[in-house]
Order: structure tokens, then C-alpha cells, then sequence
């Protein structure tokens, strides 16, 4: 019979593959100041993503925020599988400090509750960094994720840098980034 830290380091390990895990703490990070949910809205591309399970060997990943009746923001991310089948996921999210906007709380399914989506940065135009933390078994581990998107299936070697040294600065390991395909076949729209 398995102990109870036994368990427990088995879902690690089995969660782990699916993620970003770090030691300690989730990493200290400031958001957008004065973030405008309103210039936020539109299209977004993928252009690179921490290792996600709900995403693995996705392609042409696009997200879609629209402003709601309710004030609540619904999301729709679509993509492609491997095999060219077309994959999406509609969801809701909402801002629960209108003084501190760009840490929205965001979820996927209507019984799961809401994590976070916090906005780094962006200049509304071009890019946009993102990045989600929780910490597990009282900060001895966390888990992130993070997304540079932007309004062109491509951004810049200087936008690039730029996020990833932001990241850096928040001690948030870039080598986690992989990059997503904008460039297959299907990725005709």
C-alpha cells in the first residue's frame, strides 16, 4: 500500500509531464498597469506557450475574447491536432478587481473552478504575456504556465527578447517556452 507522500508524489510526477513544475513558491510577478480589458479584445495567436496537457502538439492555437452582457469576458481557443482534426475550448472569465485588471480569474469547464490569467504585459497591438501560477503542498512546489501571444502569427526577435527578459526578471524559467506551429498546412486563416 501506497503511503500518503507516496500518493502524493505520484500525482507530481503524473502531473508533472502534463506541465511546468518549480520548486517552492510560484515566483513574485507584477501585472499591466492600467489594463484595459476593452483594447484586450479580439484575436490572438500563439506564438510560444509553456508545456500545457490540454495543448500538447497543437498547431495554428488562436484565442478569441469577446466582452459579455454580464461583464464577464468568453473565450474561444481553437487549434489543430496532429492528425489536422480541429480542436477548440470555449470559456469564461472575469476581472475580480477592477483597481487590479489584468489579474482576471478564467476557467474552462462550468463545474471547474477559476485560476488565474494574468497579464504581464501588452501593448494591445502586437503582444501579449501571460502567465498563471499556483502553489501546491504549501509552497513546496507550484505549478506555471505562460503565453506570449500576439494579433500576427509572428512577433519580432525584439519583442521576443523583451518578454523573455521580463520573464527572467521575474525569475520564471524561459527555457519552459516551447514554440507553437503558425506555419503548418492548416493554419490557413
Amino acid at each position: 500500500m501506497l503511503s500518503l507522500a507516496g500518493c502524493i508524489l505520484s500525482v507530481i510526477l503524473g502531473f508533472s509531464y502534463a506541465q511546468v513544475f518549480g520548486t517552492g513558491k510560484c515566483p513574485t510577478v507584477t501585472v499591466k498597469s492600467g489594463f484595459d480589458i476593452n483594447q484586450y479584445l479580439g484575436d490572438w495567436y500563439e506564438i510560444y506557450k509553456f508545456k500545457a496537457g490540454f495543448e500538447n502538439d497543437q498547431v495554428c492555437n488562436k484565442a478569441n475574447y469577446k466582452l459579455k452582457d454580464n461583464g464577464h469576458i468568453d473565450i474561444f481557443n481553437s487549434g489543430f491536432g496532429p492528425d489536422g482534426k480541429q480542436t477548440s475550448a470555449e470559456g469564461d472569465a472575469y476581472i475580480p478587481e477592477k483597481s487590479d485588471a489584468a489579474r482576471l480569474k478564467l476557467r474552462f469547464a462550468s463545474a471547474a473552478p477559476y485560476g488565474d490569467y494574468w497579464v504581464l504585459d501588452t501593448d494591445y497591438e502586437t503582444y501579449t504575456l501571460i502567465f498563471s501560477c499556483t502553489d501546491l503542498l504549501f509552497g513546496a512546489t507550484h505549478f506555471e504556465f505562460a503565453w506570449i501571444l500576439a494579433r500576427e502569427k509572428t512577433i519580432s526577435d525584439d519583442i521576443k527578447n523583451k518578454l523573455f527578459k521580463q520573464m527572467v526578471d521575474f525569475k520564471i524559467n524561459t527555457s519552459n517556452f516551447l514554440k507553437t506551429n503558425q506555419t503548418s498546412v492548416y493554419c490557413t486563416n
